[in-house]
């Protein structure tokens, strides 16, 4: 067995995993830190400008 070939064949099986995994994290963090925000009025967060 060729040793790149069986390289090959793990990285299209586990390659896409990590972007993948990136993504839904990214999107929990967003999810996260909207549900946070939501805790305060958006006064709160975005102080009138005098």
């Amino acid at each position: 067995m060729d040793e790149n070939n069986t390289m090959g064949e793990l990285d299209e099986l586990f390659g896409d995993d990590e972007l993948e995994m990136q993504q839904n994290e990214r999107i929990v963090l967003t999810q996260n830190l909207q549900g946070f925000a939501s805790c305060f009025p958006n006064w709160d967060l975005h102080p009138p400008v005098k």
